[in-house]
C-alpha cells in the first residue's frame, strides 16, 4: 500500500487497523501497568541502536575520507616525481648544450687559433683578485722602490 500524499510506503507497510491490532495484543499480553516500562526499555534500546548506527556511519565516512586523502596524496606525489624528473632532464639537456657550445667556441688544445682570433673565454670579465688584498699577499710582495 502506497501513501498517496507522500509518494512512498509507510513504515513496515502497516495500516491503521494493523497497528491497532498490535497495540491490543501488547495490552493483553503485557498489561496496562507494564506498558510504560516496556516503552521506556524500547526507547533506551532504540537510542542505543541509533548511537551505534551513527558511530558506524562516522567510522565509515572517516575511512572513506582517509582512503580518498591517501589517493590524492599518492597522485600528488606521482605528479611531483614526474615534475622533478622533467626538471632534471631539462637541466641535463641545458648542461649538455652548454658543454657542447663551450667545446665549439674554445679551440682544441692541438689546434692553434687563427691570427687575430681571440678566445671568448678571455673576453669574460674576471672578478677582482681578492688574494692581493689579503695580509698574506701583502707580506709576500716586495715593498715599493724609493724614488731616486
Amino acid at each position: 500500500m502506497i501513501d498517496a500524499a507522500r509518494g512512498r510506503r509507510p513504515l513496515f507497510d502497516l495500516g491503521l487497523g494493523e497497528i491497532l491490532l498490535i497495540g491490543v495484543v501488547i495490552l493483553v499480553f503485557v498489561g496496562p501497568d507494564r506498558i510504560p516500562e516496556l516503552m521506556s526499555v524500547a526507547g533506551r534500546y532504540y537510542a542505543k541502536l541509533r548511537r551505534l548506527s551513527d558511530d558506524l556511519r562516522r567510522a565509515f565516512n572517516a575511512e572513506v575520507a582517509r582512503v580518498e586523502a591517501d589517493k590524492r596524496r599518492d597522485e600528488l606525489e606521482g605528479r611531483r616525481k614526474e615534475a622533478e624528473a622533467k626538471l632534471a632532464a631539462q637541466r641535463a639537456e641545458r648542461e649538455a648544450n652548454a658543454r657542447a657550445a663551450a667545446e665549439q667556441e674554445s679551440p682544441s688544445p692541438g689546434r692553434p687559433m687563427p691570427d687575430g682570433a681571440v678566445s671568448r673565454a678571455s673576453n669574460v670579465p674576471r672578478p677582482p683578485d681578492a688574494a692581493v688584498d689579503s695580509p698574506e699577499a701583502q707580506l709576500n710582495t716586495p715593498p715599493p722602490m724609493p724614488d731616486e
